[in-house]
């Protein structure tokens, strides 16, 4: 049976060797290889909070985009009583 170990194994990008670290006793010492000094742990960076709206390039297609000078056929609604008519057999 395998035990329960802080002890990990990292391989450096840069030098191609393997080195071993006590991750219970994880320092900023501990960011760099011992062999060649490659600071191999890279800082996470937070994405921002934004709203945007995603789509494809409103030049190329924009059939996202609603036009106000385009007259439109009157919107109806299958909640509204005038409009069931149409569509109750």
């Amino acid at each position: 049976m395998l035990q329960k170990s802080a002890e990990m194994i990292f391989a450096c990008k840069k030098c191609k060797k393997c080195f071993r670290k006590d991750a219970a006793e994880f320092d900023e010492t501990d960011e760099y290889c011992p062999h060649c000094d490659n600071h191999f742990v890279i800082e996470a960076i937070e994405p921002e909070a934004r709203l945007h709206v995603e789509g494809e390039d409103a030049r190329m297609d924009n059939r996202m985009l609603k036009d106000e000078r385009v007259a439109r056929d009157k919107e109806r609604s299958l909640f509204n009583i005038r409009d069931v008519s149409d569509r109750m057999g």
